[in-house]
């Protein structure tokens, strides 16, 4: 593999730890940007953390010296990480300049998110399009592969008339942790939608796609039409990685590709063709949809027994639970989710989902009975686990438990402060008073309702017309009040975006609420110092502090603008008015401690997040920042004491477990 060496000028890198689509399309985007901005591509095909074992032997796909030219390994990739900015980075700009400037300094720019086509805002999306069929002659592949990519051709040539080729998305999703566990909506859809466009297209040969042999079989079976890969071609001898791109390739030859909105495998296969492929949405009427859905029904209604498994029933079932839920089915939709549990689903997704229709027919016991098996689930995904932590803290405030209603939410809450269900939730407590400010958490009330969101609709457990009819608050105004405890890389680029806090600051501004004095006229004052413009906060938020004295928050900011300013003895009394007005507020002692650490105060510091860890049971980071203390000071003991109060806060955060490991090894 090629190694980093000194180079003039910097390369694009791709990198993705996922199934093959996500990476061919990866390697595209790479080969297209290094062609376009004058320089090379180099792919860490098999990253660390990499979860498609198949993969990971490039030879098994790619000519040896394609591998050689262009791949590093990880340990070469490793070394270059200070040279390297990921491509976000660069997608706010309004020219390539800094991008060109990155890149001529050898500095490198890494891909490893889940792009399609990589665009910047200078630059023609249709054009891309165009050009991505032709990037495949750029890789060089196995010798094995390159013949029966030649048969292929051959074969589809000799085809006559339209051929529809169907992405049928099951395989590790229904049979393999941890994807089992993780509902996919986007990426699986029901047999009934494949079969109703089947008999829709009836003229026209269809190439079937799956990973999942009986997904295969009961196509061909029930459809005459339908044929697979192997009526193309053989590939008896194929190892499973070549078998899996070849399809892909097969597929990118059919004149239309149906597949689920999110798939990474045929939206490479589409890139390989030069067209867009489709999704039931756009091929199918609603009526034709609905008319599919309701045959689904009569599926489950006869049985799980006709599914595959109770995993291809569970994830099915969340496609179906939704359509039922919008159209006031949701008595059917909990007998067919019982249905389904009762059969031995042991997806952790579906006791969540579960204690979720549970809420809408106000089954308040049977959901808070559902969610806490959720939560227990060892297998539930992070966010999901999250997004539980928020639906119990709903629960428990209809039942009237506000004590454990705010705690569960906080815990879900600095886990990720903009996750759409912790968003959705929070906002229903906020509303209707079950989490004021004050309580456990100092936040500015007159700025969140002055900034509501969008209607959250995707990557989100609840329904928000089912719990929020109006829009909700944007919750991350609480996160940058308090930058040191969400735990989400989120969070982190919002602080890091002076364009994204400036638009926060002009609405605010033109908001009829935003009068000199405390609310959003202060916190608009705090975003200035956030974005370095320390001058312009300290005079607006002066301005403010004179104009309400009594107001915490207020003098909370005025504290953190002195600091910023090096003023630390200044800061300190401004946040002795606040502890006087709060002292069993974690946060206020917590702050203090930060002006005493930065005035090299250490033992005053401690004492203050010592005192502040006391008071706060919701809060992992800021346990964290305490162990951290610890360390630093040489106490290891407490270090891991505090530590493991952060693991029991947030369980499903590994983190505080491996440092805490890390230390006892250490002592050991």
């Amino acid at each position: 593999m090629a190694r980093a060496g000194n180079n003039e000028r910097g390369w694009f890198i791709g990198l993705r730890k996922d199934q093959l689509g996500a990476r061919l399309l990866m390697m595209l985007n790479s080969i297209r940007l290094a062609e376009d901005y004058g320089t090379d591509f180099r792919i860490n095909w098999f990253p660390r953390g990499a979860m498609a074992p198949k993969l990971d032997t490039p030879s098994d796909l790619f000519a040896q010296e394609f591998i050689n030219r262009h791949f590093i390994d990880n340990e070469s990739f490793e070394a270059l990480d200070s040279l390297t900015k990921p491509l976000w980075s660069f997608l706010q700009d309004k020219s390539p300049s800094r991008l060109e400037e990155h890149l001529a300094e050898g500095g490198h720019v890494l891909l490893d998110e889940g792009f399609e086509i990589v665009e910047f805002p200078w630059e023609d999306g249709s054009d891309l399009r165009g050009r991505f069929r032709g990037f495949i002659s750029r890789i060089a592949f196995n010798p094995v592969v390159q013949r029966h990519i030649g048969e292929i051709e051959t074969a589809m040539a000799q085809g006559c008339g339209r051929v529809v080729a169907y992405h049928i998305r099951r395989g590790d999703i229904l049979n393999e942790d941890p994807w089992k566990h993780k509902e996919w909506p986007a990426k699986i859809e029901p047999d009934e939608l494949y079969s109703a466009y089947l008999e829709k297209n009836a003229g026209a040969g269809a190439l079937v796609f799956s990973d999942q042999a009986e997904s295969i079989a009961r196509f061909t079976t029930a459809h005459s039409q339908v044929r697979s890969i192997t009526d193309l071609v053989d590939l008896e001898g194929c190892k499973p990685v070549q078998r899996d791109f070849l399809e892909l390739f097969a597929m990118s030859r059919a004149s239309e590709i149906v597949a689920p909105p999110i798939s990474a495998f045929s939206r490479a296969a589409a890139r390989l063709s030069g067209q867009e492929r489709k999704c039931f949405h756009e091929v199918m009427t609603l009526a034709e949809r609905d008319a599919a859905y309701e045959h689904l029904v009569n599926r489950f209604n006869a049985g799980v027994e006709n599914f595959i498994t109770p995993s291809e029933a569970a994830h099915v079932y969340v496609k179906l639970a939704r359509r039922l839920q919008e159209t006031g089915r949701e008595a059917e939709a909990w007998e067919i989710g019982q249905s389904i549990l009762d059969a031995g689903a042991d997806n952790a997704f579906m006791a969540l989902m579960h204690a979720t229709n549970g809420i809408y027919l106000s089954k308040w016991d049977e959901a808070l009975t559902y969610v806490e098996i959720a939560l227990a689930n060892p297998n539930q995904w992070q966010e999901n686990y999250i997004s539980g932590l928020a639906i119990r803290a709903h629960i428990l405030g209809a039942l009237g438990k506000r004590f454990g209603a705010r705690r569960s939410f906080l815990r879900a809450f600095w886990q990720k402060p903009m996750l759409p269900d912790v968003t959705v939730l929070g906002s229903v407590m906020i509303k209707r008073g079950r989490l004021k400010p004050g309580a456990t958490l100092p936040f500015d009330r007159a700025t969140l309702m002055a900034l509501p969101v969008r209607y959250q609709q995707t990557n989100i457990v609840v329904q928000q017309g089912k719990v929020l009819r109006r829009r909700a608050a944007d919750l991350s105004t609480i996160a940058i009040e308090w930058p040191w405890f969400p735990l989400d890389g989120k969070t982190g680029r919002l602080l890091q975006s002076t364009q994204e806090l400036e638009a926060m600051r002009k609405r605010l501004l033109a908001h009829e609420t935003c009068v000199p004095g405390a609310g959003p006229f202060s916190f608009c004052a705090l975003l200035e110092a956030r974005m370095g413009r320390l001058d312009d906060a300290f005079a607006h938020n002066t301005e403010a502090v004179a104009l309400t004295p009594d107001d915490p928050l207020v003098r909370k900011r005025q504290a953190e603008i002195l600091l910023l300013r090096g003023d630390h003895e200044a800061a300190l009394s401004e946040m002795n008015a606040c502890r006087t007005s709060a002292p069993d507020h974690a946060f206020w002692h917590f702050l203090t401690g930060q002006i005493h650490e930065q005035a090299g105060d250490m033992a005053a510091a401690r004492a203050r997040f010592e005192q502040a860890s006391a008071m706060d049971d919701s809060t992992a980071e800021l346990h964290a920042y305490l162990a951290e203390v610890c360390r630093r000071m040489g106490d290891e003991d407490a270090a891991v004491t505090a530590l493991d109060r952060a693991a029991e806060i947030a369980p499903n955060q590994q983190r505080y477990r491996n440092r805490r490991d890390r230390l006892l090894r250490k002592q050991a």
